[in-house]
């Protein structure tokens, strides 16, 4: 990568413009991540172990889990980019690996299971799993749970004793090992008749539920905390500093560019928007040749120092919705031509665009 793009584009500039990004603008999607993979490599799993009616809907948002009596699983977003897991790592301490990924969906799927055939309901489950009083109330509000580090008699994948902390998690996280393909499960917990009773409860109940459909509706309504519906900023979600990465960031043009352009109009109908107002990567796109010739003559720098400059800029006014008013047209043309003009300079004279 040449100097220009890579002073441009370094990670801690990525990141910097990631932590102050709001959520439901990272424009995240499944595809192309491993979650596409994950989820179509637990889904034939689950058919090949015989459960063909159940279809749990996945979605992204601040965490994992599974909405309590559907099989609606939600996704954490902090996993679907490289630079945000880095992130997640660097201010709480911790990342999932994709293998770990791959565990919680298939533990997730087990909560699904068990909400969409009521299993919790059922005398044997209840029994087996030591359900007392109602299921679902008696869930923990924080992951602070007490668990008896020698017991036997429950399965303990990971190491976190996780299975201690309630009923629900029990099942599912036997459900996990169960699903996981080569898991051997019969040889593993052959010592431990609890954990293996429950382990053949999960394994005779899918047989005999599992061509069966669901005994509850999916309702969409349930889900909670939708990416497109936080408004929070990765680095308030983190609870991240960006003082750090400022200091390192060489490309981080979003302060100038808001203070050149604006955010996008409320309370406007759409056509009095485009009627009035530009988006400021459209303005910059349509004056991006005149600009690239002119700025790279008067600054004497190659035009590909100014061309990554102008399409760094398209990019983060983009991510940034911002806008400009028609009637300004001019008079911010003028304002971002010696704003990159003054980036071109710098580096023409320090190698680098940012003081």
């Amino acid at each position: 990568m040449r100097r220009s793009r890579e002073l441009l584009y370094q990670p801690e500039t990525q990141k910097l413009e990631l932590l102050n990004t709001p959520i439901n603008q990272l424009g995240l999607k499944v595809k192309g991540t491993v979650f596409e993979q994950a989820i179509a490599s637990v889904k034939e799993e689950m058919k090949l172990a015989g459960i063909c009616k159940l279809e749990p809907v996945f979605y992204i948002s601040t965490g994992y889990g599974c909405i309590a009596g559907s099989p609606i699983i939600s996704l954490g977003f902090y996993d679907f980019h490289p630079l945000l897991k880095a992130l997640n790592q660097e201010a709480r301490g911790w990342y999932y690996s994709d293998a770990e990924i791959y565990d919680l969906l298939r533990h997730e799927v087990g909560h699904a299971f068990c909400y969409s055939y009521k299993l919790y309901r059922t005398p044997e489950f209840r029994n087996l799993f030591n359900v007392e009083g109602n299921f679902f109330n008696t869930y923990p509000d924080d992951n602070d749970y007490w668990y008896n580090p020698w017991s036997r008699s429950f399965v303990n994948p990971n190491g976190d004793h996780y299975a201690q902390k309630h009923p629900d998690e029990d099942f599912a996280e036997t459900f996990c090992v169960w699903l996981t393909p080569r898991s051997g499960w019969r040889k593993a917990y052959k010592g431990r008749p609890t954990a293996l009773k429950k382990l053949r409860y999960a394994d005779r109940v899918v047989k005999e539920l599992g061509a069966q459909s669901p005994f509850i509706e999916t309702n969409f309504n349930w889900m909670y905390e939708r990416v497109e519906d936080i408004k929070m900023t990765v680095a308030e979600f983190l609870n991240a500093k960006t003082k750090p990465y400022k200091q390192q960031a060489t490309g981080y043009v979003d302060p100038d560019l808001k203070e050149l352009f604006r955010a996008a109009p409320r309370n406007i109908s759409r056509r009095a928007l485009f009627k009035d107002y530009m988006r400021a990567d459209q303005f910059i796109r349509q004056n991006k040749q005149p600009l690239l010739t002119r700025i790279s003559y008067w600054v004497g720098v190659d035009t590909r120092v100014t061309l990554d400059v102008l399409e760094k800029c398209i990019h983060r006014a983009r991510a940034l919705n911002l806008w400009l008013e028609q009637s300004q047209h001019e008079k911010k043309l003028i304002e971002f031509t010696s704003y990159v003009t003054a980036l071109c300079a710098n580096y023409k004279n320090s190698g680098f665009y940012m003081s």
